[in-house]
């Protein structure tokens, strides 16, 4: 069971870890995949050979969408002791991976959408409600993005951290350079979606 802990330490809620080698793996092997294809599209470009160039990109994104197929789907509840808090279920993979944080009761609190493409780049999840988009959250460079793709499992120095932005303005940020934090500046956004982007985002590894 992991825990989420107020600032004095005290377990607020708990959830059964959906942690998985298999994510880890998955996602070192497609960093490298995308590198070596991206790396394969400027050279043959610069040898004047664009159409071996769009097959190398296209080859690209097939073989690390297969990759991505591989990482189990998430489906976790959130508990206040005993009594269940909060759901989060991953409900598609591909062209984007979506999920619903959802309350006890089954009401929708949010969805959130991570686009396939957003893998080559900067992870960014688009936060909706009733079907509106309201705000994202997004790593905090896209170059610090590249490299926590290459280095980011084997050291913290390169993780990035992501910000929570709401109604056009920055409400939280998730720490993961020093160490996994959740900071709330405001109160816009419902804070369990808050705590389900940060669940997402810092849990999916052990």
């Amino acid at each position: 069971m992991a825990p989420i802990r107020d600032d004095e330490g005290n377990v607020l809620l708990s959830y059964r870890s959906f942690a998985s080698v298999v994510g880890i793996v998955a996602a070192l092997v497609s960093g490298i995949v995308i590198v070596a294809g991206i790396a394969a599209v400027i050279f043959l470009q610069s040898e004047g050979a664009p159409l071996r160039g769009l097959a190398a990109l296209l080859l690209t994104i097939a073989f690390a969408f297969l990759i991505s197929l591989l990482v189990p789907r998430i489906n976790v509840t959130l508990y206040d002791e005993h009594h269940p808090a909060l759901t989060l279920q991953q409900r598609k993979v591909f062209p984007a991976a979506t999920y619903v944080v959802a309350a006890p009761n089954g009401m929708t609190l949010a969805e959130l959408r991570k686009t396939f493409l957003s893998r080559l780049g900067r992870h960014r999840w688009t936060i909706s409600q009733n079907g509106r988009y309201v705000g994202e959250a997004i790593e905090d460079g896209f170059f610090r993005a590249l490299l926590r793709k290459l280095l980011g499992k084997f050291s913290r120095a390169f993780e990035t951290d992501v910000v929570l932005r709401y109604g056009g303005m920055d409400v939280a940020r998730i720490h993961r350079r020093n160490g996994d934090v959740l900071e709330i500046a405001h109160d816009a956004l419902d804070r369990r979606v808050a705590v389900a982007v940060a669940m997402l985002v810092l849990g999916r590894e052990p």
